[in-house]
């Protein structure tokens, strides 16, 4: 198969998968009469239904990495003492 009719292919198929699921998504209400229309929701349980839930996992996600940190090694503080070496010798790390 040859690349052209490869991006063919998958273009092809993502637009089908676009339509077919478009239908759903784009009902507003049921068809039939027999539904019993819900509450309006205003702004504020708009927000806290679809903003409500990404700003928990946020939190979530801080608290976990926060408690799950490990504590950096931090060294000790330098000494003042120079140590001498002769020229022959490494030097010590």
């Amino acid at each position: 198969m040859k690349a052209p009719v490869r991006i063919v292919t998958l273009l092809a198929a993502s637009l089908l998968g676009l339509l077919a699921t478009a239908g759903a998504a784009a009902a507003d209400t049921p068809a039939g009469g027999d539904w019993i229309a819900g509450p309006e929701r205003s702004t504020l349980e708009l927000l806290l239904l679809f903003g409500g839930g990404t700003v928990g996992m946020f939190v979530v996600v801080a608290l976990f990495g926060l408690l799950t940190a490990r504590n950096n090694y931090e060294p000790p503080e330098p000494g003042t003492e120079l140590v001498r070496t002769s020229d022959s010798a490494p030097a010590q790390h």
